[in-house]
């Protein structure tokens, strides 16, 4: 099933900066030189890293985690890419996402589930490489589709 994209609507963009202002404490809390105005992801990989070398085992305090990294990471994203915040509905559920390119590339990262797949293996260090990565790829592939297309008979 293709993924359908809703925009958000308020209380979901609320949310969103919530979580952001919570990723900003927890960057305070698990890496004091890095505390920002809006997390960077270099200090937000130092943070993720600090917590994981903590062994956090309450579930509740790993969800938000895994959420207000999630959020950050993806505002990050978004904003080095043009990606935009969507719902996105598709077989598996509905969530937030990061959602561009549509009919070009239709990119569609789902940043909580990023960060908690990454978390099931204890991965550090993925933030800002992984933005870069996406960043790259989305260049790539944006660029590929505003080339003009010339044959030559």
């Amino acid at each position: 099933m293709e993924a359908k994209i809703q925009e958000l609507n308020e209380e979901e963009k609320v949310w969103i900066e919530g979580q952001i202002d919570a990723a900003k404490a927890f960057i305070s809390k698990f890496s004091p030189t890095d505390a920002v105005e809006f997390p960077n992801l270099a200090a937000l990989d130092r943070a993720w890293s600090a917590w994981l070398d903590s062994n956090p085992g309450d579930t509740a305090n790993i969800n938000e985690t895994i959420n207000c990294v999630g959020m950050a990471f993806g505002r990050s994203v978004s904003e080095a890419t043009g990606l935009r915040w969507v719902i996105a509905t598709d077989n598996h559920g509905t969530d937030l996402a990061l959602f561009g390119l549509p009919g070009k590339g239709d990119f569609l990262i789902y940043p909580a589930n990023f960060v908690a797949k990454r978390w099931e293996r204890r991965e550090k260090n993925f933030l800002e490489r992984s933005q870069a990565l996406l960043k790259a790829d989305i260049e790539r592939v944006s660029s590929a589709h505003s080339k003009p297309r010339w044959k030559f008979w």
